[in-house]
């Protein structure tokens, strides 16, 4: 276990936020520390294993970005899977939204790509050549998935032989996995074009969800997610790498999952049965939500941050 400041502020005056259970944790006995940093406000995990030893905190054939390669099968994977195949053409048209080249000159890279399915959607849909298109995976078996089925170009980890410039650098729900940030945020501004687009999704522990079911909901999801980014946090972050936030958008169909899964386990939790009646009143109340979110974006279950470098401006002489 480690203890870290902000990065943000790199203060280590923290307030006690929130005390949440691992949601794989059927005990639910062991409780992780949420604090807010009193200088930035971000609410982050203190104190946290160490990278090295996260690997266990990912169990196999459970946590939804691996599903594509496990062997088991059970309702709530296949629904997930559906929905994943449905929502790719979604993700893929926010992700090259204003992208003025022809498809052939595109060029991604993933941050966090589990098994690639975005990536090979892009491919085999847009026409982008799989050899503008690269991932970075430090799940062995998801990345050897992405590399074996998909002919994709899967790292590890941010390695050097990444030389070319990309027009879009995409960090859809892995930005708060990450224990190295500054080292990360660093390293992709350095390969983000002069005119590219780094597209990064957050859950948002300020939507209503999250107040509704406090320690239940499901993106607390403890102690994966390292970072909880308030809206206005992550712009102070980026603002350290030469990189500012253009546009915000909802992602609404994480409205919809959270308040799913957050009311399971609120059920699970206090002993009671997830029926009809229970997932209906999650699908009301994130229907409720999404009205407020499209005016609002930073109201959000998940918000996506559009970010671009900062023109260095040359006085006139």
């Amino acid at each position: 276990m480690e203890t870290v400041p902000c990065p943000i502020s790199n203060s280590m005056e923290f307030e006690a936020f929130l005390q949440v259970p691992d949601r794989f944790d059927v005990s639910g006995h062991t409780r992780w520390q949420l604090v807010r940093s009193c200088a930035s406000g971000l609410v982050m995990l203190n104190p946290r294993p160490g990278s090295s030893d996260m690997a266990v905190h990912y169990p196999a054939g459970s946590y939804e970005p691996f599903f594509n390669r496990s062997s088991t099968t059970s309702l709530r994977k296949t629904i997930l899977l559906a929905a994943r195949l449905l929502l790719l053409r979604y993700r893929a048209s926010l992700i090259l939204a204003d992208n003025v080249k022809p498809r052939c000159q595109h060029s991604v890279l993933e941050i966090g790509c589990a098994g690639g399915e975005l990536l090979n959607f892009l491919h085999c849909t847009t026409g982008i050549p799989l050899d503008n298109l690269a991932g970075v995976e430090p799940d062995t078996a998801a990345a050897a998935h992405g590399r074996k089925v998909f002919r994709l170009t899967v790292t590890a980890a941010l390695h050097n032989e990444y030389k070319g410039l990309f027009d879009r650098i995409v960090v859809w729900h892995s930005l708060e996995h990450i224990h190295a940030l500054h080292e990360t945020l660093h390293r992709l501004e350095q390969l983000l074009d002069p005119d590219g687009v780094l597209v990064i999704a957050l859950p948002n522990p300020e939507c209503h969800e999250a107040k509704q079911y406090r320690e239940n909901w499901i993106a607390w999801d403890a102690p994966r997610h390292l970072y909880h980014f308030v809206p206005g946090t992550l712009e102070k972050l980026l603002e350290q790498h030469n990189l500012h936030v253009v546009k915000r958008l909802p992602y609404m169909p994480d409205t919809v999952y959270n308040a799913l899964f957050s009311e399971k386990l609120r059920c699970k939790r206090s002993g009671k049965a997830f029926g009809l009646f229970s997932a209906s009143t999650a699908l009301c109340r994130a229907i409720l939500a999404l009205p407020g979110e499209i005016i609002w974006p930073e109201t959000g279950s998940s918000v996506i941050y559009f970010a671009r470098k900062q023109q260095s401006t040359t006085p006139c002489r």
